[in-house]
């Protein structure tokens, strides 16, 4: 890396402006040429400059560190959390003695995906926001990790567009023929799918997760093949063949119960209960939920929750739709989530004999809005559908219109494959 690019990086490190390290040595303008390597500086300035940052003006490669570094990013791709902490530790120190500044960005980009896994999401920002001023100096390799790590952070706060975007732009990295592991490629494929598949995009979702699941196969990464196969499971469901989506579950299922993984069969049994409900066979759907809440933990379970109400709700079935309601919110109250509080909010309105214009103001300002900004086209089809439903039997065409509009556009962005 060039000596302007190196300084430039370790400056921005250091929390240090132009000014506070070119002081009583150069110029701060000489300095801003020299970061941006528009000139040449004499070995003298150059070495007053690294000694200000105390770093060496000659860069030494350390292989064993870089081994070690992509080591952890490796584990932290495969969920190995059991001594993630420990190594991030240990290369924190092995770092600050070390002169290899490519092995210094590694580490940062690595560090920032492993706080997006530890849900960091304060530090991540902050490290995102100091990455962002030196991103420019990245080899591709780095600028495919920045994308993709990037995208996850979009990911992560529902920001899917976006993220897709971020994501999409680490692909371009693998057809320039960089040398990324099979793995890599593999992560990277699940991670547009699944992106893909919170913005409704299913004929792209299953053709990505057939990217991944491929590689995982020849892998024999059976978890990550189950995973696969349940987001195929939940796309061919979107694309109404429900067959291959059976089918999909069924061998997710398989493979859960010969990892005896029960996280995985909760998330399995809950999507199969989706399935149940989507094709109107509610009792079976809620045999399948009850199925799913065995294997999940309280505070994983406002999901299938909802869904069992859902279904309650739609066989008529009031008490015992009110029943769930109480156990979801009871579960809020220790594990605050604002997307599960409107749910049951609504449907404690719905059960109401007659609903208030308190009701119209929350679903107009409150939850349709959210639903938009967090761009979930499902629950804006569903929920403005219900607006539109609503002002029509109160005989405001107008106000109707509006939500069926929303309705057409929200299909409109979730079927444009």
């Amino acid at each position: 890396m060039e000596i302007g690019s190196r300084i430039r990086f370790y400056r921005i490190q250091q929390n240090k402006t132009q000014e506070e390290l070119s002081r009583g040595i150069i110029s701060t303008s000489y300095l801003s040429k020299i970061e941006n390597n528009q000139t040449t500086a004499s070995i003298e300035v150059l070495d007053y400059l690294c000694n200000r940052l105390e770093i060496n003006l000659i860069e030494e490669e350390e292989i064993p560190l870089m081994k070690s570094l992509f080591d952890w990013y490796h584990d932290i791709v495969h969920r190995k959390h059991d001594h993630l902490k420990k190594r991030y530790i240990d290369l924190q120190k092995e770092i600050q003695s070390s002169s290899d500044t490519t092995a210094m960005i590694y580490f940062v980009l690595f560090e920032f995906r492993y706080l997006l896994t530890e849900r960091e999401f304060a530090e991540a920002d902050a490290l995102l926001e100091k990455i962002n001023l030196y991103k420019d100096i990245f080899e591709e390799k780095m600028t495919y990790y920045y994308e993709k790590f990037v995208g996850l952070h979009h990911y992560l706060q529902s920001k899917y567009s976006s993220a897709l975007m971020h994501l999409k732009g680490a692909e371009r990295f693998l057809t320039k023929h960089l040398p990324f592991e099979k793995w890599e490629e593999a992560d990277l494929y699940y991670s547009i799918a699944l992106t893909l598949s919170q913005l409704r995009k299913a004929a792209l979702v299953i053709q990505y997760t057939h990217f991944a699941l491929n590689i995982y196969q020849s892998r024999y990464d059976l978890m990550r093949c189950a995973e696969c196969q349940i987001l195929l499971g939940i796309n061919y469901l979107r694309c109404e063949e429900h067959t291959r989506s059976e089918e999909s579950y069924l061998l997710a299922r398989k493979i859960a119960e010969q990892l005896n993984d029960k996280s995985l069969l909760g998330m399995i049994y809950h999507n199969m209960g989706y399935l149940s409900s989507i094709t109107r066979k509610y009792e079976q759907a809620i045999d399948r939920y009850n199925e799913a809440l065995q294997f999940k933990d309280k505070n994983e379970s406002l999901s299938t929750i909802f869904s069992i109400l859902y279904a309650y709700y739609q066989l008529e079935n009031k008490e015992e739709a009110e029943k769930w309601i109480v156990e979801g919110k009871t579960i809020l109250e220790n594990n605050p989530n604002q997307e599960y509080h409107y749910h049951f909010k609504i449907y404690e309105y719905l059960l109401q004999d007659n609903l208030t214009s308190e009701f119209e103001y929350f679903m107009m300002e409150v939850v349709i809005p959210y639903f938009i900004e967090h761009e979930k086209q499902q629950y804006i089809i569903e929920y403005s559908e219900l607006m539109a439903s609503y002002f029509e039997d109160r005989h405001k065409y107008k106000s109707a219109v509006q939500y069926y509009q929303i309705v057409c556009s929200a299909l409109k962005r979730a079927y444009a494959n």
